[in-house]
């Protein structure tokens, strides 16, 4: 409405359609960039989603000492580790880690010195995530006061 001269003017219908018209426009316009923003990055998570590399978890600190703790339980981890059965202990642990999973272990006595080591002269790669797992064996047989350390680390070969 327009007030002109004290008279009330009433502005054309067809100029109120247009108007209501471009508002409707303005919306439809807003909807389509949006829903255009919404598949774009649908698009980009699918894709990074896709290229991305098979990723194993972080746990081979667990997986080790997992190891260790199932065939100490089993009794075959004391007897293998105080009588120095180094070749069996290899085996051992060789079967109950999966195959992409190479580790090297090493054994220290109460006193900190070593006693022996296996696979010391592996050495990861650079960019490989290495686990490593410490476990405590108290006392075999009759050596009930002493203790021994075992430091086991573990990292995971992909492809």
């Amino acid at each position: 409405m327009l007030i002109q001269g004290g008279v009330i003017c009433m502005a054309p219908i067809s100029k109120l359609k247009i108007r209501h018209k471009k508002g409707g426009q303005l919306f439809l316009i807003e909807v389509f960039i949006a829903l255009s923003v919404l598949i774009l990055l649908m698009i980009a998570i699918y894709q990074v989603e896709f290229s991305t590399d098979k990723t194993y978890p972080d746990n081979l600190s667990e997986i080790g000492y997992n190891t260790l703790e199932s065939l100490n339980s089993a009794g075959t981890l004391k007897p293998l580790v105080y009588n120095l059965l180094t070749t069996e202990l290899a085996d051992s642990i060789d079967n109950a880690l999966p195959e992409n999973v190479f580790w090297r272990l090493s054994v220290e006595d109460d006193a900190g010195t070593n006693i022996f080591s296996l696979y010391w002269e592996r050495i990861p790669p650079a960019d490989a995530s290495v686990g490593a797992a410490d476990y405590f064996l108290f006392g075999y047989d009759t050596i009930l006061n002493q203790y021994r350390v075992i430091h086991l680390e573990l990292w995971r070969l992909v492809g």
